[in-house]
This record gives structure tokens, C-alpha cells and sequence, in this order.
């Protein structure tokens, strides 16, 4: 599914239309949304495709899977880009452009930091692997004096430890964690690098679960809790199948032998939702929260999942396309995130007031009442030169409460967008 996106993604900043049409209006909006950087396609980057990561200063970094070196790659082999702000001014700077052979290719996932500022990613392809046109890579960027260095730190194999991996999670040791899309079991798998003991270049890959089931792509989005251990969530590649092949929740517990996989809730489909596709979040108390680009009203949920004996119960906050046109949003594809008072915010890929049917997207809030979540459109994507459109990442908030992200379509030259929303 991953492969399926990074097309999509390409297919959104060439195909979608300049035309903008009005449909019947939603909820007034709530928020102000700024455009901070445009992609050029160039050598800046092109096609955002990660969510965004930020430092102690409010410097913002992330990836783009096109633009930089296009001796290699058509369209370039994508690159590690940062933001910063000078008296409310964004500038872009790119921290490492792919070349397109063992250094990596097409970067997608997240970054993550280390306690000594370091950043991790994945690329799709490249490395040294032998699929075509590599397996995949985990790099590393340090920096030193102001220059980014790039050290691949493994490069995937396609045998027992998968391919085409998709993004980061890492723990308080700076051990890393991530799953493959391919390989294994020839289903995907969930692996964890650990750096060498004695402190040089070497990373051990262990790969802790093989997916079995056919046709099912494991998502990035793996996150701990409080005893360590971790959870995510996979859907069937190619469509839903109600009514229990509808997608996943897991958990992946270490024990004395090894890390055991149990899935805790398999989504119904139809009214109940499915296709969790961005991986979920906890909150304190162990809930699970997440996404469901299926199912409710055939446009997705957003859905609560509380513990019950070995597995857990549902709780749907939203049905996305409750208003006339999915005024309030369709197809959510990126995890959500929690503000400090309890709200949940998230990205739809369509729907929206902003473009003609089906939308250009929206940047969402639940809210949380006496009565149940409501659902509140921050920004609907008009797909201008001045917007992006068709969000599939997650969101990151400041101190302050703002929110950030990306676009991989939009914007004056059609290659994707950075935007901030203020509340």
C-alpha cells in the first residue's frame, strides 16, 4: 500500500486541477492556516512524504520522495529538508539530497531525533540490497559545525528482514524500531535496529514479527507504552473485506522468549469502519486512538479502542462524510495527535469545502463532551496557489498549540506544501 501511495502522491501534485468549486458549506471555520513553503520540484525537494518533526528552537524537518539529485532518478531521489523561521519569514534548507544508489532512495516515513540530535529516516528503495533498484534503507544525519553527514545504517536484504520499510519509532535507548512493507514472510515485517556497544558505525537488525496473512501492509506509526510494549496496525492492500478482513490493531508484548504478536481488535467494515492505515496513538490511560480510511458512511472513522480482556472494544468518535459533500471530511490516512487538553486533531486525504468533489482535504479537530466528540473543520485544502491539497501525513503541535504539517499536492507549483494552522 505504500507503493500504491507514493504513486497516489505523484499522481495528486501532476493531475489535480487548478479549478476551484464551491460545494455546500460546512461549520464555519475555526482556525487561520499559513502556507510556510511551497515546493518547487527542483532542487528544494518535491512531494512532501512524511509528517513533520521539530527541534528545541521550533526548527521544522521532514522529507520530500522527489526533487534534489535527478542524475540518478527521474524527478530527482528526493531529500531531508528544514525550516526555519527569521521574524516570521520560513526559509528552507535542504540537509541531504538522495543520489539515488546505496545512500538511499525515495525517503518516506517519519524522522525521528536522538537526545544528541540526530536524525533517522527510511528510504523506499535504494541501499545495497538486492531488489530492484535497492530494498530500502535506515540512515542516519548528523551534524557537525552547521554540515548534515548521511550514514546508512542498515540496508535491507529482502530475505527474513523485509523490504521497503516505512518510517521510525525510537525508544529511550536509541534503539529504533520500523516495519517493512514486503519481505519477510513475503508479507512485511517489524524489525528494530540496535547500535553497536562499542560505539562505531554498526547497527544489528533483529526482526522481531513476520507478517503471515496474504495481502495485508503493515503501517509505520509502531508506538510504546508505559511497559514497553509496542503497537500498530495493518489493512488489507487491496480492498476491505467485511466482515473481519478488514484491517487490524495489534500488539507486539516482549517476553522471556522473543517479542509475541496478538491482534486486540479486528475492524468489521461497513458501519464500523476499517482500514487503519496510519498506525494509532495511546493515551494515558492505555486507550487506543486512530484512523479508518473505510467504512462509517463508506469514508472512514476516527475511533476509540479500550482494553477488554484480551482484546479491545470500539468506541467510533467520528463517521466522516456526515455533512452533504463530506463537507467535514473523507478518507482519513494519517495518525492523530493529542493537544495538552485531551483534543484529538487529525488530516482527511478528501472532502472538504475548498475544491469540487471529492474535496481537497481537511485539517480536523475532536473535541470531547458530556455527549460524545465533536467533529470541527480547522482548514478545508483549496488546491491554489496559495494551498495545498489532499493531506496523508499526521500533524505535529508547538508549545503554543499550533499545528503543522504537510501537503504532497499544491501549492504554486503543484510539488506540495509545509502549513501551519493556528487555533
Amino acid at each position: 500500500m505504500q507503493t500504491f501511495r507514493l504513486s497516489a502522491l505523484i499522481n495528486f501534485s501532476v493531475l489535480l486541477g487548478m479549478a476551484v468549486t464551491l460545494l455546500v458549506l460546512a461549520a464555519p471555520v475555526a482556525a487561520h492556516e499559513k502556507v510556510l513553503y511551497q515546493f518547487s520540484g527542483r532542487s528544494d525537494g518535491a512531494v512532501p512524504s512524511s509528517g513533520l518533526v521539530m527541534d528545541a528552537a521550533g526548527h521544522l524537518y521532514g522529507t520530500a520522495s522527489f526533487g534534489g539529485d535527478a542524475k540518478n532518478c527521474t524527478g530527482g531521489c528526493g531529500v531531508v529538508f528544514e525550516l526555519t523561521s527569521t521574524n516570521g519569514k520560513w526559509r528552507e534548507a535542504v540537509l541531504y539530497a538522495f543520489h539515488g544508489g546505496t545512500d538511499g532512495v525515495r525517503p518516506s516515513g517519519n524522522l525521528v531525533f536522538d537526545s544528541a540530535g540526530n536524525l533517522y529516516g527510511t528510504t523506499f528503495t535504494g541501499g545495497s540490497g538486492a531488489c530492484k533498484g535497492g530494498c530500502g534503507t535506515v540512515f542516519e544525519l548528523s551534524s557537525k559545525r552547521g554540515s548534515w553527514t548521511e550514514t546508512v545504517l542498515y540496508s535491507f536484504q529482502d530475505v527474513e528482514d523485509g523490504a521497503l520499510p516505512v518510517g521510525l519509532t525510537i525508544d529511550a535507548s536509541g534503539r529504533l524500531y520500523g516495519v517493512t512493507t514486503t519481505g519477510g514472510t513475503e508479507f512485511g515485517t517489524v524489525f528494530e535496529l540496535s547500535p553497536s556497544a562499542d560505539g562505531d558505525d554498526a547497527w544489528k537488525e533483529t526482526t522481531l514479527y513476520s507478517f503471515q496473512a496474504f495481502e495485508i501492509q503493515a503501517n509505520p506509526g509502531m508506538v510504546f507504552d508505559t511497559k514497553g510494549n509496542l503497537y500498530g496496525s495493518w489493512f488489507q492492500l487491496y480492498q476491505c473485506v467485511p466482515p473481519n478482513s478488514c484491517g487490524t490493531v495489534f500488539q507486539l508484548k516482549f517476553t522471556d522468549h522473543g517479542w509475541d504478536e496478538a491482534n486486540l481488535f479486528d475492524f468489521p467494515g461497513g458501519g464500523n469502519g476499517g482500514q487503519p492505515m496510519a498506525g494509532v496513538i495511546l493515551d494515558q490511560q492505555g486507550r487506543i486512538y486512530g484512523t479508518g480510511s473505510d467504512g462509517g458512511n463508506n469514508w472512514g472513522i476516527a475511533f476509540e479502542l479500550k482494553r477488554s480482556g484480551a482484546g479491545c472494544t470500539e468506541k467510533i468518535l467520528h463517521r466522516f462524510c456526515s455533512l452533504n459533500n463530506c463537507a467535514d471530511g473523507s478518507q482519513p490516512e494519517a495518525p492523530l495527535v493529542f493537544d495538552q487538553a485531551g483534543n484529538l486533531y487529525g488530516t482527511t486525504l478528501g472532502g472538504g469545502t475548498g475544491c469540487s468533489y471529492p474535496g481537497c482535504g481537511v485539517v480536523f479537530k475532536l473535541s470531547k463532551n458530556k455527549s460524545g466528540w465533536t467533529e470541527t473543520v480547522l482548514h478545508s485544502f483549496k488546491n491554489e496557489p496559495t494551498d495545498g491539497a489532499s493531506p496523508v501525513e499526521g500533524l505535529i503541535l508547538d508549545e503554543k498549540g499550533n499545528l503543522f504539517g504537510t501537503t504532497p499536492a499544491g501549492g504554486a507549483h503543484g510539488r506540495g506544501t509545509v502549513f501551519e494552522i493556528t487555533p
